[in-house]
Formats: structure tokens, C-alpha cells, sequence
């Protein structure tokens, strides 16, 4: 831990508040859509390339009975996560629902619709796909093979021995590329991209309890670690949230809630 955190955070707190008169009025109208950074991320040299497709999608429950049942599940069973169920899963949290020309929307709010989170998987258990890591290229919506091995020991050690992301089917890595807000919103850039995160693991949630899975947010990786495993810089691009998604028997929650 660093020694000076409660200083350092209070630091930024105070260096990215506003108050009355602090911004040029009609600032953000001036920001042009074409200079932005690049919206998408794909890697050419990609072991392999795995398109989605279109999801199948089972019926859903009630939402309002949905929000009152949600929980967070960790009790994962060995059981694979079909293709389908993680392309919905991917679709809620990143997929695209309307082209607005110089921009796309997606299925969760973004600030100023700039979607600086990627997602990467460490993929231990889905059908149809070969074990290791993957990134998703949204506008092609396929998955990228980057990494093709058994993740489980990564995915454990990563997060300091934590049991659930070695029995999950998937563990979501979501990563910031920063210059896509701090283009347009400077230093409010990192506030608007941890609350972004907040919508897409929200819609994770939301979808995999939907799906009857077990959906569980990570707080604790070892940052550094992570992203030299990511193969990112760890200050333009870094990690900001994590998720470990899989089966589970669907008892009661005290259950389901955390392996015994």
C-alpha cells in the first residue's frame, strides 16, 4: 500500500471537481467527433478470429422480478457455458444497437458515447472455444484468439489466489483505453471511464442472472501483473474491473452464494 493513498486520492478528488464558473460555458458543443482516438480495437495478428454471430435469445424473466432476485453467485460448477449464452452475455455488455453515423450506441451509457472500455476474456470452460486469452472486437463482433493455453493458474495468481476465477467457465477483464474520454473530458476523463465500467458490469449481472448463471464483480488483481498479461502499458490502457462468470445449480442463494 502506498503510504500517501488517503493524500494522493483526496489530491484528485479536489483536481477533478468543478464548481460554479470553472468550465468555458458550452465547452463540450466544441468538441469535434472527428478527431477523436479510434473508437475500435482489433489485433491483426490475432492467432485466431471466432465471428459470434447473432445470439439466440431464451425468454427472459420479469425484470422487476429479475432486480428483486439478483445476487452475486460464486459456487461455480464444472458445467461449460455454451457459445451463445457468452455472446449474450457479451452483447448486453458491449453490443452495438444503433448507428448514428459518425458514432455507434451501445447497450450500455457511455460518456459522450466514447466507450473507452475493452473487454478481454480468460476463457476456462465454454463450448466451442479453445481455452485462453481473447479480446473482443466490437465492430466486427468476433472474438480474438491472443493467447491460446489454459488460463485457470493465470487467472488465479492474478487475483491473489482466489478460488472463483480458477472454477469459472469465464473471467471478463474490462480495460480502459483513456484517450478516448480524455480527448474530449481532460481531467474528469478517469471519473466518467469508472463509472462507464460500472454500467457494463451492472449489464453483466443483470444478463447472466437472467440467464439462471452465476455472476460475481472482482475488485482485487495484482494491476501491474494483469496488464503486462494483457500485453497493455498499464497508464493509457489499463485494467479496471474484473468478472467471473459460470454454472451454478440455481438453489437458494446461500447456496450458490460462494464455494464451500
Amino acid at each position: 500500500m502506498h503510504p500517501e493513498w488517503q493524500r494522493i486520492c483526496n489530491q484528485f478528488l479536489l483536481a477533478t471537481s468543478y464548481a460554479a464558473g470553472d468550465l468555458e460555458e458550452g465547452w463540450a458543443a466544441r468538441y469535434d467527433f472527428s478527431k477523436r482516438p479510434p473508437t475500435y480495437l482489433r489485433y491483426e495478428n490475432a492467432e485466431m478470429r471466432i465471428p459470434l454471430g447473432k445470439r439466440e435469445l431464451p425468454p427472459s424473466p420479469d425484470l422487476w422480478e429479475l432486480m428483486q432476485n439478483r445476487r452475486s453467485k460464486r459456487n461455480f460448477l464444472q458445467d461449460p457455458l455454451s457459445l451463445n449464452e457468452l455472446n449474450i452475455l457479451l452483447w448486453a455488455t458491449q453490443g452495438i444497437t444503433a448507428d448514428m453515423g459518425d458514432y455507434q450506441l451501445r447497450t450500455t451509457p457511455s460518456a459522450g458515447a466514447l466507450y473507452p472500455i475493452e473487454t478481454y476474456l480468460l476463457v476456462n470452460n465454454v463450448d466451442g472455444l479453445e481455452k485462453g486469452l481473447y479480446h473482443l472486437d466490437v465492430e466486427e463482433w468476433c472474438l480474438e484468439g491472443l493467447k491460446l493455453e489454459d488460463v485457470s493458474e493465470t487467472a488465479y495468481q492474478l487475483t491473489e489466489n482466489q478460488e472463483l476465477t480458477r472454477r469459472a467457465a469465464v473471467n471478463f477483464v474490462w480495460t480502459a483505453v483513456v484517450d478516448r474520454t480524455k480527448s474530449k473530458y481532460k481531467e474528469r476523463a478517469y471519473r466518467y471511464i469508472w463509472w462507464d465500467v460500472g454500467h457494463v458490469a451492472q449489464n453483466l449481472h443483470i444478463a447472466a442472472n437472467g440467464l439462471g448463471l452465476g455472476a460475481t464483480t472482482i475488485g482485487h488483481w495484482y494491476d501491474k501483473e494483469m496488464n503486462e498479461y494483457l500485453g497493455i502499458d498499464g497508464q493509457n490502457h489499463l485494467s479496471v474491473l474484473m468478472a467471473s462468470v459460470g454454472k451454478v445449480e440455481g438453489r437458494d442463494w446461500i447456496h450458490d452464494r460462494r464455494p464451500t
